[in-house]
């Protein structure tokens, strides 16, 4: 071992000591590193004589000290710490970082903000895709019209009428999903536990009455929905229908 590199060891060690230590004498110093090594203070008082008062009184420490001075500085053994400073000691008794295994990680981080990006540029550019895709199917359907008993969407070009022959319109989502044309008996539901109309209906001009789940306008003349009473289900529901389960037993 070199003994100038041993000097410069101890005094690291003493120097790191005294950052952790609110006193700096050379017993108080001694006892902090014993206290965090496996140093007896005797060696650490007798290091402390000859590379930071100067006295050779005292011999070259052992290695085995010297092993564990370096051990406290936070390094693995005398020739880790060598080996890690190759062009001298470290500033501030720190150890220095392999140039070698500071490139390779270096590099690793380069890679994984490559491949990050790469996939956020991915996803994004899917997302455009997808985003354009589905708006031109919107554009396609933003209409809806009649078939029979509820609204189907269809491409607002076919306008004026549709293959039903009824009134292409503007897509009206909560129309599109709640209107319906419905046949009733006497044992529909025709009110919400709240007493509330479930139904609406219309008297067309053959006298009859046709049933719709929403309230608005009829589908096909415009005409404005009424909402059911109990006195239009006496007296227009009828009792079954041509379901044969739905006559009484």
């Amino acid at each position: 071992m070199d003994e100038n590199t041993i000097a410069e060891i101890v005094r690291m060690v003493f120097e790191k000591a005294k950052k952790e230590h609110a006193s700096h004498s050379r017993f108080a110093l001694s006892k902090h590193v014993s206290d965090h090594s496996d140093l007896s203070s005797k060696t650490l008082e007798r290091a402390y004589d000859r590379y930071v008062n100067q006295k050779r009184k005292h011999g070259i420490p052992q290695a085995e000290s010297v092993e564990l001075f370096c051990k406290y500085l936070g390094f693995e053994s005398y020739s880790d710490f060598v080996r890690r400073n190759p062009t001298g000691i470290p500033k501030n008794g720190k150890p220095q970082k392999n140039k070698r295994n500071v490139n390779r990680e270096g590099w690793k981080k380069l890679i994984v903000i490559i491949s990050i990006a790469s996939g956020l540029i991915i996803m994004i550019s899917d997302f455009q895709k997808w985003y354009a895709n589905s708006k031109n199917r919107l554009e396609y359907l933003e209409c809806m019209t009649w078939a029979d008993s509820l609204y189907v969407t269809i491409s607002c070009d076919r306008s004026p009428l549709s293959e039903y022959g009824t009134q292409v319109k503007p897509l009206d989502p909560l129309e599109l999903k709640n209107m319906r044309k419905v046949k009733v008996n006497a044992a529909y539901q025709f009110f919400s536990d709240e007493g509330k109309p479930l139904i609406w209906y219309y008297r067309n001009e053959e006298d009859e009455h046709e049933f719709f789940t929403s309230p608005g306008l009829h589908p096909v003349n415009g005409e404005t929905l009424r909402k059911i009473t109990p006195y239009i289900i006496q007296k227009y529901v009828p009792f079954h229908t041509n379901n044969r389960n739905s006559f009484a037993q």
